[in-house]
């Protein structure tokens, strides 16, 4: 049985980027003095200065539920074959995401993916998906399994928009500026540098996502009052923080 490793980085390797990919997505790392990173994949767009708040790709509407098994399949079968009509997909365009099952047999249970063929819709609607879990399914599966295909989290990361629609809501922060379609690690917890946006905060104060117009990527002082849609990203240290400024942060998003 496989479990899960962190990887332990040297003061510094948290700052490189590649235009290869190192890592799986979502690989976890960490700093000798505890900073926490999840291993990323940049979008088409570029993310500059570093500090920008970000989140995912957004889901497919056509996968988020309620997409049927073919066959059944056995417990310790390691592919699951899901008919994925009208839409077509890439090689692998869905590697290091999920599978949710939100129905039926194996309901609520989750597997990681490993590889996927290319899929034209056209000419077939099955896909065969290759989980990334050695033991296999752990209940067996049929015709009525229904599932939802989700991307990893942390594939094709954006800059978050507070003031319109968040995609997977915070997922982290950029420690440096990051190349579109770069690979790079997203800090998710510890000392941080966050761009503040005009709603400044005080130290101690809990901070969360902007959500006024122009400040994307920002935070602000959180208010339960007033941002209940969203949740304390971290808290403000050592100084008041300034409008357009980075200010240090105690990040807590994902430990």
């Amino acid at each position: 049985m496989a479990f899960p490793t962190t990887v332990y980085l040297s003061y510094g390797q948290e700052k490189v980027e590649t235009s290869e990919q190192k890592q799986k997505l979502g690989t976890r790392a960490v700093l000798p003095d505890g900073r926490v990173y999840y291993y990323a994949k940049n979008s088409s767009a570029a993310i500059t200065p570093g500090g920008k708040i970000v989140d995912g790709i957004a889901a497919v509407a056509a996968h988020d539920m309620d997409v049927a098994a073919t066959e059944a399949h056995s417990v310790g079968d390691t592919t699951i074959s899901l008919e994925v009509p009208t839409t077509d997909l890439t090689k692998d365009q869905y590697a290091d995401g999920y599978l949710l099952i939100n129905d039926g047999p194996g309901q609520g249970e989750v597997y990681r993916i490993k590889s996927h063929p290319l899929h034209d819709a056209s000419a077939d609607n099955t896909v065969i998906f290759t989980i990334d879990e050695p033991d296999g399914i752990r209940t067996a599966l049929t015709t009525s399994s229904l599932f939802g295909i989700s991307y990893n989290p942390y594939k094709d990361v954006k800059i978050i928009d507070g003031d319109g629609t968040m995609t997977t809501g915070p997922l982290g922060v950029n420690p440096i500026p990051v190349t579109a379609s770069y690979y790079f690690w997203l800090q998710t917890a510890g000392i941080a540098s966050v761009l503040s946006g005009a709603a400044v905060a005080v130290v101690g104060d809990a901070i969360g996502v902007s959500q006024a117009s122009g400040e994307s990527g920002a935070f602000d002082l959180w208010d339960a009052s007033s941002e209940e849609d969203t949740r304390p990203i971290g808290h403000a240290m050592n100084i008041p923080s300034v409008d357009t400024d980075n200010q240090i942060v105690m990040l807590a998003i994902r430990n």
